[in-house]
């Protein structure tokens, strides 16, 4: 047997391991027989019964003995306390040895057979070791391990938790579907081992066994455990060095250990529970009080486990709502401006915007109303959404802002809810983009040959969020109604201009002036068809925009062109300002 890390002087430290291997064969007895009386009450064998009472009431007064006469400074160990103590357990010994014999005439069964042949052996360990401590003690020698047990000259049935198996045991009898928990213990001594497994699975757990440290943590490197029972003295890795890997380990650092040793000194308790041990259990256990303390910290590690569970699932909880908010959010920004979605995510509504100057567009496709007699639904709303589509993607290039779709009509603005003082110029180029995408989209072989009209008005407008389910960012005003009506009166595939929206572009686009035009109301207004940006403009058409478009632009709006329709580039050059 290995020894633990000695905090004490030497005749102390042997004091104490001479306490601790004359206690170990009085360990196993007192194991072995409460389990055999367990067994003999449940069958009403009551002379069995009597006389495993008496044996271990045998056992206990040793244990008694031992305490008084070695639980004492080392200078009051005299050669009399240790006579005292040998006469006792001689005499002792051979009263249990009496009444082993009686019990092999009462119990049956292999197992009970063994657990007597291995009480027999504990008697006989304690026997020599009693009459071989006050000689170790006298000479002040450093004392030799306790003796291995021997071979019994008959054949021992096989220990019901051999080392030669590493696995883990259950109980026999069902428990409703519940498991107390997976139990790992761990020490060096074969016999301790099968004691403590043996009770331990009686009340229902499932327990693995581990020889000595080293096998411990391998265990555990590999398998859950719910609480760890381990001894002090082993060899190659003590029960102090496994404690302290556990607790500087993030994985192990909660799982509850108690540490367990026939080591009785204040000292190691101390330093057991200084170290993170949860408890601390002499040798041999009570099997109450055994049972309470695992019962009590698989209780508490169960609801650390729960409280734990609850946190990664409140945690789960709020990342998917963080998620679905962030979802929502992204679809209300893909409803609403960026800044008019803000304030309503800040807020919960919009205040009314007025905007003195934005350009409004609104476009009709010509072709529409025959496509819907001649294309089924889902063609006739694919072909809308392939458009659409594209006009979306225009918008977003030259910065304007969809407003919504009617049909097969679309509605867009330049110059809010982000005032820009070129949003009439942006508009229009736009809009000549739109005309130039549905020319190439058009199929006349697939009953596909819309053409397009647009129209664009420039003036003011309110502008704010309506509705409650359905959120909607629309704008009112006289000139909404007037950029309609440039629509209606334009013509396929052209771009319609207002006087006003002409007089803001004129400097950069070419129009062709249509004169006075009569609206759908009746009334008579200047309009005008865009046609082109101005031919001094188009300095260099391998520069994407032009040089001279530019410069312009930069001059009169301060910033530089988001976009600009490329394939103006390759009209026909027209002779003009």
């Amino acid at each position: 047997m290995g020894t633990a890390e000695s905090v004490m002087d030497p005749e102390s430290d042997l004091l104490s391991k001479l306490r601790h291997d004359l206690k170990t064969p009085l360990n196993q007895l007192i194991g072995y027989g409460e389990m055999l009386l367990e067994d003999a009450e449940s069958e009403g064998n009551e002379k069995a019964i009597g006389i495993l009472r008496g044996l271990l009431e045998d056992a206990r007064a040793c244990l008694n003995v031992q305490s008084k006469a070695l639980l004492c400074p080392p200078e009051e160990v005299t050669g009399q306390v240790w006579d005292h103590l040998n006469k006792d357990h001689t005499g002792r010994v051979a009263l249990m040895n009496v009444r082993l014999g009686e019990l092999r005439s009462e119990l049956s069964g292999s197992e009970a057979l063994a657990d007597l042949d291995r009480l027999s052996q504990a008697l006989t360990n304690l026997d020599e070791l009693a009459r071989e401590a006050p000689g170790l003690w006298e000479t002040r020698t450093i004392a030799k391990p306790a003796p291995v047990l021997a071979k019994p000259t008959t054949v021992l049935a096989k220990p019901v938790f051999s080392t030669a198996v590493e696995a883990s045991y259950q109980p026999d009898r069902e428990l409703s579907g519940v498991t107390l928990g997976h139990l790992l213990v761990v020490d060096d001594n074969e016999i301790n081992r099968d004691v403590l497994s043996r009770r331990l699975v009686r009340e229902g757990y499932i327990v693995s066994l581990a020889v000595n440290g080293r096998e411990a943590m391998e265990k555990l490197e590999g398998e859950t455990f719910d609480l760890v029972l381990l001894d002090i003295i082993m060899p190659e890795l003590d029960g102090f060095a496994v404690l302290q890997r556990l607790r500087s380990n993030p994985r192990w650092k909660d799982t509850p250990v108690i540490m367990i040793s026939a080591l009785d000194e204040i000292a190691n308790v101390v330093r057991c529970i200084e170290m993170g041990a949860e408890d601390y259990l002499p040798k041999p256990f009570d099997p109450v009080l055994l049972r309470a303390r695992i019962g009590a910290l698989l209780d508490r590690k169960r609801l650390r486990d729960e409280e734990r569970q609850r946190a990664v699932r409140m945690e789960a909880a709020f990342r998917e709502a963080e998620l679905q908010k962030q979802a929502a959010e992204r679809t209300l920004r893909n409803i609403l401006p960026e800044k008019v979605a803000a304030e309503l995510l800040e807020h919960g509504s919009v205040a009314p915007m007025y905007f003195e100057d934005v350009t409004i567009g609104f476009t009709d496709f010509v072709g529409f109303t025959l496509s819907t007699e001649q294309l089924a639904a889902e063609e006739l709303v694919g072909l809308l959404h392939e458009y659409f589509t594209a006009f979306d993607h225009i918008m977003a290039r030259y910065g304007l802002e969809k407003m919504k779709t009617i049909g097969d009509s679309y509605m867009f603005a330049s110059g809010l809810p982000e005032r820009q003082p070129s949003h009439p110029v942006d508009a229009v180029l736009a809009a000549l983009e739109m005309v130039e995408v549905v020319k190439n989209m058009a199929r006349p072989s697939a009953l596909v040959d819309w053409k397009i009209r647009v129209g664009l008005h420039t003036g003011p407008v309110i502008a704010g969020v309506v509705g409650i389910h359905k959120f909607a960012f629309d704008i009112w005003g006289d000139s909404v109604n007037f950029a309609s009506r440039m629509e209606s009166s334009g013509e396929s595939n052209r771009v319609n201009l207002s006087e006003r929206t002409y007089a803001r572009v004129k400097d950069f686009i070419r129009c062709t002036p249509r004169g006075r035009v009569k609206t759908k109301d009746g009334r008579e207004v200047d309009m005008f068809f865009a046609e082109n940006i101005h031919e001094k403009l188009m300095d260099d058409r391998n520069i994407v925009p032009p040089p001279a478009f530019s410069r312009r632009y930069k001059i009169y709006f301060q910033k530089e062109p988001k976009a600009f329709p490329e394939f103006l580039l390759r009209s026909d050059p027209v002779v003009g300002s």
